[in-house]
């Protein structure tokens, strides 16, 4: 296959200053991150490495860090499990306008904004005004915002928020999955749960893929829904919050290098899919 060279300059000026303005940001924060820089002072001064030892002896930073890798875990793990359910649920009906609907259903909360999401959560876990209010008629009353609970509470939002966004990736594959199996599946007398584990789940690895890849980097970049719940506080400070409030007090270069890390992160996480992608395409393209 050929590509007609006017078309392929329309497609490719664009994708290079696109990749020019992230290489910059990117090469501008490693810079940043390697010299002592404050606006408030004049010039600037060459510190090399020292800001990644500074940030990684910081102990506020090391425990930034554990909790959002796992919060990454949780939100992979418990959001692929919730999509799943969901989209096996969805996937029993024949009707197309039922499933739209319950698809439409389970993507609201994403449709919020995270700073809403946030809000709304932490009026629900107010201790005497919240879902504490009818959990007390059974005798239970536990305090969902306060110390290590936070951290746990404000996960299990992020799974609501974004079990639907898993649900859809999971629907796409389980659409084109190959109708031919599942018809064999109930010629030989499967039901429909074995037909589901057997035959539909198992042919959907792209959908486990790229749920599993948008969950992490999610959960890596976390920073509206915590902020709004509890702002600045230690139990659910992430990654991204660290460098927030080292930003905001001007520690400029510990800023850049925490950022560093998120790119390097959030890099290893998603260059292996994109890889395996290009990978396919090419030998596709080769058959």
């Amino acid at each position: 296959m050929t590509i007609n060279p006017k078309v392929f300059l329309v497609l490719i000026i664009p994708v290079a200053v696109f990749a020019s303005l992230l290489y910059y940001g990117i090469f501008w924060n490693i810079y940043i991150a390697t010299h002592d820089y404050s606006p408030l002072a004049r010039g600037e001064e060459f510190i090399g490495a020292e800001g990644f030892r500074e940030l990684f002896s910081s102990v506020e930073f090391r425990e930034a860090f554990k909790r959002t890798l796992l919060w990454s875990a949780l939100l992979v793990i418990l959001g692929n499990l919730a999509g799943i359910i969901l989209a096996a649920s969805i996937f029993q009906f024949s009707s197309p306008r039922k499933r739209n609907v319950l698809t439409t259903f389970f993507l609201y909360p994403l449709s919020l904004s995270l700073v809403v999401v946030g809000i709304i959560w932490r009026w629900l876990f107010d201790q005497y005004r919240g879902v504490n209010i009818l959990l007390d008629n059974i005798g239970l009353n536990p305090s969902w915002l306060e110390g290590g609970n936070a951290f746990w509470s404000i996960v299990l939002v992020s799974v609501w928020i974004y079990a639907g966004f898993s649900a859809m990736l999971y629907l796409a594959s389980f659409y084109n999955v190959d109708r031919s199996l599942i018809e064999s599946a109930m010629v030989d007398g499967a039901g429909t749960i074995t037909i589901l584990a057997r035959v539909v789940i198992p042919n959907s690895i792209q959908g486990f893929i790229l749920s599993t890849i948008f969950l992490a980097l999610f959960a890596i970049q976390m920073f509206d829904l915590p902020y709004a719940m509890l702002y600045l506080n230690p139990f659910t400070e992430t990654m991204v919050m660290y460098i927030f409030s080292r930003f905001t007090s001007l520690y400029l270069y510990l800023a850049s290098a925490a950022a560093i890390v998120v790119i390097a992160v959030s890099a290893f996480i998603v260059i292996p899919y994109a890889l395996y992608g290009i990978r396919r395409w090419i030998l596709r393209g080769a058959r």
